[in-house]
C-alpha cells in the first residue's frame, strides 16, 4: 500500500462519520494483539489545552531518556503529524505500512458482520500498533472528542488520567449542558488510576471529584496559589511554580496553566514509581516543546501568528496577552466551521483587532464569508473577504504594514493550509 492508497482508505473511512462507542475499537485492537496493553499510557482529555499539555509531557519524558510516542489530533497539514515518536514524525512509508495492517483487521471485522471502523478508530489503532512495534515505553494519548466513548478510551489501564479545562465544544455530540460534557470527559477516569485536573469551574470540578471518588482513583489539582508569572507576552513565557523557575517555549498565559498541569502529572507519575524524572529534565522538556498552531509565530517581519482556537474559551485564553489598547496594530484573518458557536467567538475577538479579513476553511460545513461579514457588521466592524483562503491571505498581506501583526485564527482546517500559503508567498519553510 502506498501512502496515496492509505490516505484514500482514510478518506473513505472519514465518510462513515464519527460514531462514539468502544465496542468496535476494542474489537479492532484485539485483532491487532491489544497493543495498548504493552504501553504505559498517559491519557489526556479536556476541551482546551489537551494537545499542548500532551506535548509538554511527551517532550519531558524524552528528556528523561525514555522512549515515547505522542498521538494527537487534528493535524494541520499532513496526517503524519498525529504520530510523533522519539522526537520524530512518522514517515510516509511507515504510516502506509501501519494503515495497511489496520486495514486488514478492518476487513476481517466487516467480513464477520461488524461495522467498518471510523477514521478516528483507525487512526487510534494505527498509533497504538505503531508505538508498540517501535518498542516504546510510554504513549501520550490525546482524546479526540469527549472521553467516555472516545476511541482512545479503549485503554483500560492508563498510568494516569490528565484533564485540562472543560468548556463548551462539540455540543452536538456531547450535550448542551456543561455538567453533561464534564461527565463525558470524566469517562477517562479509571479505577485506582491517579487523576490530575487543571483549572475548572467548581461544578465541573465536583463532577470530576465525584467520579474519581466512585472509582477510588486518587484525585489532585494544580495549585494556582503557588504560581508566579514572571513574563508572559508574544515574546516569552517564564514563570515560577512551587519555588522552581521554568521557561516555556509555547506562548500565551494559558500555556502556563497547561505547563503546571503537565508538571503535576509528571510529579504524580514519579511519586507512583511510574517514571524516574527530575526537575531539570522537566524544565528542559518545557524549554524544548513544540506544538504547531497554538499562538505560533510563523513569520517575523511582519509578525504573523496562527492559532487554532475555535471556541470562546480558547479565544479568551489568547486574549490574555492581546491587550485591546494595542488593537490598532493587529489584523485578523478569520475562517470558521459551522459546527462551532461562532457568535460567542466573534464577541470575544472583535475588541482585539482593528481590521478583519474573512475566508472559509478547507472542507465541508464552513461558515460562509457573507455570514461572517454580516455578523461582524452587527458588532460594528466591516470586513473584506474571499471564499478562497489563498486570495484572502493576499488581501490581508496587501493591507499589512511592517510594524503590524497578522493573526490567522478560527479553525485548524484553516491555519495549516494558511501557514503553507504565507510561507510560499513570503519565503520560508515549514
Amino acid at each position: 500500500m502506498t501512502i496515496e492508497q492509505a490516505l484514500d482508505f482514510l478518506g473513505q473511512s472519514y465518510k462513515l462519520g464519527r460514531k462514539l462507542g468502544l465496542d468496535n475499537i476494542k474489537r479492532l485492537l484485539e485483532k491487532l494483539e491489544d497493543p495498548q496493553r504493552k504501553l504505559q499510557i498517559i491519557h489526556v482529555a479536556g476541551t482546551n489545552g489537551k494537545g499542548s499539555t500532551s506535548a509538554m509531557i511527551y517532550q519531558s519524558i524524552l528528556e528523561a531518556g525514555y522512549s515515547a510516542g505522542l498521538y494527537s489530533s487534528p493535524h494541520l497539514v499532513h496526517y503524519n503529524e498525529r504520530f510523533q515518536y522519539n522526537g520524530k514524525t512518522i514517515s510516509d512509508n511507515d504510516l502506509a505500512k501501519a494503515i495497511q495492517k489496520v486495514k486488514v483487521a478492518c476487513d476481517e471485522l466487516v467480513e464477520q458482520g461488524f461495522d467498518h471502523p471510523t477514521e478516528f478508530e483507525i487512526l487510534t489503532a494505527v498509533g497504538l500498533k505503531f508505538f508498540d512495534e517501535q518498542g516504546l515505553e510510554y504513549a501520550v494519548m490525546e482524546v479526540g472528542l469527549g472521553g467516555k466513548l472516545d476511541a482512545t478510551n479503549a485503554v483500560d489501564e492508563p498510568a494516569i488520567a490528565v484533564i485540562t479545562p472543560i468548556g463548551f465544544d462539540h455540543q452536538s455530540f456531547l450535550g448542551d449542558d456543561l455538567l453533561t460534557i464534564a461527565a463525558e470527559k470524566a469517562g477517562i477516569i479509571k479505577a485506582h488510576v491517579p487523576v490530575i485536573s487543571g483549572l475548572q469551574e467548581e461544578p465541573v470540578m465536583e463532577v470530576l471529584r465525584k467520579t474519581a471518588e466512585e472509582k477510588k482513583a486518587p484525585f489532585s489539582t494544580i495549585d494556582e496559589s503557588s504560581l508566579e508569572i514572571l513574563r508572559s507576552d508574544l515574546e516569552e513565557n517564564r514563570f515560577r511554580y512551587k519555588e522552581e523557575e521554568y521557561d516555556l517555549a509555547l506562548l500565551g498565559r494559558h500555556q502556563i496553566d497547561n505547563a503546571i498541569l503537565a508538571i503535576e502529572a509528571l510529579h504524580t507519575l514519579r511519586e507512583n514509581n511510574r517514571i524516574d524524572i527530575d526537575e531539570e529534565e522537566i524544565k528542559k522538556g518545557l524549554r524544548k516543546v513544540k506544538w504547531p498552531g497554538r499562538l505560533e509565530r510563523i513569520y517575523s517581519s511582519p509578525a504573523i501568528f496562527i492559532d487554532g482556537g475555535h471556541n470562546a474559551h480558547g479565544i479568551r485564553a489568547v486574549k490574555q496577552i492581546l491587550p485591546p489598547e494595542d488593537k490598532d496594530k493587529r489584523f485578523l484573518l478569520l475562517g470558521m466551521r459551522a459546527d462551532k458557536d461562532y457568535s460567542d467567538v466573534l464577541d470575544e475577538m472583535v475588541p482585539l483587532f482593528s481590521q478583519v479579513v474573512v475566508t472559509q476553511p478547507t472542507g465541508d460545513g464552513v461558515v460562509p464569508v457573507a455570514t461572517l461579514q454580516e455578523e461582524l457588521e452587527k458588532r460594528g466592524m466591516e470586513a473584506i473577504g474571499h471564499e478562497d483562503y489563498k486570495e484572502a491571505i493576499g488581501l490581508a498581506l496587501d493591507k499589512l504594514g511592517e510594524e503590524q501583526e497578522l493573526f490567522i485564527m478560527g479553525s485548524f482546517y484553516l491555519i495549516g493550509v494558511a501557514k503553507e500559503e504565507v510561507l510560499r508567498r513570503l519565503g520560508g519553510t515549514l
